[in-house]
């Protein structure tokens, strides 16, 4: 008889494990770097999810604002993204009139982004090269660290250049410009 008793008990743990409404998320994308750029006159964000490999990842979403990106990427591209972890925002430099303040704004009201991202605008052939090497993050982020050291009023973060563009001034502000020939060199840009 304990034995039966026993044996029930056993079918009974092994079948009755948990919640069954619960939702798992098997892989989550970690979104590191975001780019934005144009192409035959389009605008796109490229989403760089964070990986092990030496080839980065990307998925690029047509979109006329990063809030548009972010919905269409999540709905659409890389389902479970989060951007929590947000390391970079690199615009081009074709497009920072376009949409630098526009997409600092939105991302400064949102709560789930990373607050420590940093900005930079940057070059077509950073771009390219962004696309080709995983390292080019790594780099890009070495040098804004130099560069801010070295000049403190360069406005690096997303939340301090919000803040410049709301204080507005004659003057202007400075950000960080990411070059590619050959190597990566970086300098200022100043943003009236």
């Amino acid at each position: 008889m304990p034995k039966k008793i026993l044996l029930l008990l056993l079918l009974a743990a092994v079948t009755l494990t948990g919640c069954r409404n619960s939702h798992q998320i098997e892989n989550a994308a970690v979104i590191e770097n975001v780019s934005v750029f144009t192409r035959s006159g389009r605008l796109y964000y490229t989403f760089y999810p964070l990986t092990d490999s030496e080839k980065p990842g990307s998925v690029t979403v047509p979109a006329e604002s990063f809030e548009e990106a972010r919905s269409l990427a999540a709905s659409r591209y890389i389902p479970n993204m989060t951007l929590a972890k947000l390391e970079l925002l690199l615009i081009g430099t074709d497009v920072k009139k376009e949409v630098m303040r526009r997409d600092i704004e939105y991302i400064s009201t949102q709560a789930s982004i990373s607050p420590v991202a940093s900005v930079a605008l940057c070059d077509g052939n950073t771009l390219e090269r962004l696309e080709k090497e995983t390292s080019v993050q790594q780099t890009v982020h070495r040098l804004i660290d130099r560069l801010k050291r070295d000049d403190p009023e360069v406005k690096t973060d997303y939340l301090s250049v919000f803040n410049s563009y709301a204080k507005g001034g004659s003057n202007g502000f400075k950000v960080p410009l990411i070059t590619c020939e050959g190597e990566l060199k970086i300098s200022e840009r100043t943003i009236e």
